[in-house]
């Protein structure tokens, strides 16, 4: 995964966090965090993954 392109989603990852955090007393707001943290867990794991791994 190139550099530029992880730094891209993790801009859209924390924006849907952070749309989530704006509309925490609505019904979706809980909903929209929880799949932002999963995307930044996920690109977490997917660099430790890329990092770890001896070519």
């Amino acid at each position: 995964m190139d550099f530029y392109i992880l730094l891209i989603l993790l801009g859209v990852c924390c924006a849907i966090l952070t749309a989530g955090f704006c509309g925490r007393s609505q019904r979706w707001g809980p909903w929209t965090m929880l799949i932002g943290i999963s995307c930044l867990l996920i690109l977490i794991m997917v660099m430790i993954y890329k990092l770890s791994r001896v070519v």
